[in-house]
């Protein structure tokens, strides 16, 4: 994926969380528990607040703050709203939202949606649940066969809760996932083209990235990626002027991936002005590779080399360009570009130290998975190094082996990096811990909260900070770079200067 490509599909949150509008209630109770200075504090203005409020949106923003703080205190709660109110499908929902178990979810969604058909909470229940449930390849077998057992079922209640509440974004997706896992990709297209939400398509982009991938079908791509650069327009990402030159780009990543070579020829040959630029070359080698010119593609290969478009490190480990090793000029390419990798160190070096800024940066007190507090503020006086993850996002998982081997490397008493999981909700906790202890990651765990991404102003993840000695960022990275150990190295460098 190039540079830009990077910028523009930004791998946010798969399984779509979303917000309500705040509030005067919850935006006040927000306002006083950001404000405490412990846990203890925080559960404090909780109860205070869980007698006040009884309005679906103000007891979600409270589900929420609670599920972080104690989760066992916050499920007892509305277990027993739900058991003195049974006949309350908001009580229902709020007890069956604050389960750990993925299919008392679904099974509470389908009782849900039977027993109050009217009540779209039901609906966003049980498809959230549902997608969450098929998107997991580890879940549980009795999730599985649940799923596999109820596939008619579960059929008809998207379908109704459809006609019921619109192009649900919600509904849809899950519908997706239904027709998917049945590889009944036409059905599956459908759904995905029915969306029409820009900041659903937005949060939900990788699934369309996935699915074109797996099925070469580019269609959802080019119906669905428009609304998705005009909602960057609409938010000042992105400028109108440039906005054809980046539908471009990312076009030809599109047919990168479904392998429509002979269509993305056509279109280079459509846009000729293409092929000057950097940003295409790696695309342009894979479409050569594709055609069986071998020729063309080692002499692109080696000019993106040159360029430091490719990394000669990563193109000797991927073995897509395994076939060019039988090119006469093959070795005397990759010699040179590894020679011109070395001799660039310090150029390198000097170009990662020019992204340099300073800028203070956001406070925050958040827990370990014991609970235990971590304040940023008592970090004064070390390099702080900051990595925003999710467990649904593919790039961060190729960027955390890096950064851990990275920080096994370089450890010492005025170093620290923080792993923060953001952008996932607390029923899918034991999925983050599993895989962080599974891993075996020297990084401290953090579970983060949706106003972090707000207050660091990044819209994508992975997003890694460095954070200087008086508490300043002083170096930014959004997405994955293979590259990623070397800057950190530089900037380490810089920063005990």
């Amino acid at each position: 994926m190039t540079r830009i490509v990077k910028k523009l599909l930004p791998l946010l949150l798969l399984a779509c969380l979303g917000t309500l509008a705040a509030s005067p209630l919850s935006e006040e109770f927000e306002q006083r528990v950001r404000a405490t200075k412990s846990a203890e504090e925080g559960l404090v203005v909780i109860n205070e607040y869980a007698q006040k409020m009884t309005d679906l949106e103000d007891l979600r923003v409270l589900q929420n703050y609670w599920m972080r703080a104690d989760k066992g205190a916050s499920q007892q709660h509305f277990a027993d709203l739900h058991d003195q109110q049974p006949d309350s499908p908001v009580y229902h929902y709020l007890w069956l939202r604050g389960s750990e178990s993925l299919l008392q979810q679904l099974r509470g969604g389908r009782q849900l949606t039977s027993r109050f058909p009217d009540f779209y909470w039901g609906y966003r229940l049980f498809s959230s649940t549902y997608s969450q449930a098929l998107l997991d390849d580890d879940a549980p077998a009795d999730l599985q066969q649940d799923v596999r057992d109820n596939l008619a079922g579960d059929l008809k209640l998207l379908k109704k809760g459809l006609k019921s509440f619109g192009d649900d974004s919600y509904l849809l997706l899950a519908l997706y996932h239904l027709h998917n896992t049945k590889e009944d990709y036409k059905e599956a297209e459908k759904a995905l083209l029915r969306l029409r939400d820009p900041q659903a398509i937005e949060m939900n982009f990788q699934i369309v990235l996935d699915f074109i991938t797996k099925t070469k079908r580019s269609r959802a791509f080019e119906a669905l990626y428009p609304q998705l650069l005009s909602l960057a327009i609409s938010e000042g990402k992105v400028k109108s002027a440039d906005s054809l030159y980046i539908y471009q780009q990312n076009y030809l990543y599109a047919l990168s991936l479904t392998e429509e070579w002979g269509r993305m020829h056509a279109y280079l040959d459509r846009w000729p002005q293409l092929k000057e630029e950097d940003d295409t070359l790696p695309m342009r080698v894979d479409m050569h590779l594709g055609l069986g010119q071998r020729e063309t593609a080692l002499n692109l290969l080696e000019g993106a080399m040159a360029r430091d478009v490719l990394d000669v490190k990563e193109v000797e480990k991927d073995p897509k360009y395994e076939v060019l090793k039988s090119q006469p000029r093959y070795q005397e390419v990759m010699d040179n570009a590894l020679r011109n990798w070395e001799q660039g160190r310090e150029k390198r070096r000097q170009l990662a130290l020019k992204s340099k800024i300073s800028k203070p940066a956001p406070l925050w007190e958040l827990p370990q998975a014991d609970s235990t507090m971590v304040r940023l503020e008592n970090q004064r006086g070390k390099i702080v190094v900051l990595d925003f993850w999710a467990t649904w996002c593919k790039p961060c998982l190729k960027t955390m082996p890096l950064l851990d081997a990275w920080f096994k490397e370089n450890a010492a008493p005025d170093l620290a990096v923080f792993s923060i999981n953001t952008w996932q909700s607390p029923s899918d906790l034991p999925q983050v811990l599993e895989y962080v202890r599974e891993s075996g990651y020297s990084m401290t765990l953090l579970l983060g909260n949706n106003e972090l991404p707000k207050a660091y102003g990044f819209t994508g993840i992975p997003y890694i900070c460095v954070i200087d000695k008086q508490g300043n960022i002083a170096y930014e990275q959004s997405g994955y770079r293979p590259d990623l150990p070397e800057l950190l190295d530089f900037w380490l460098e810089d920063l005990r200067r």
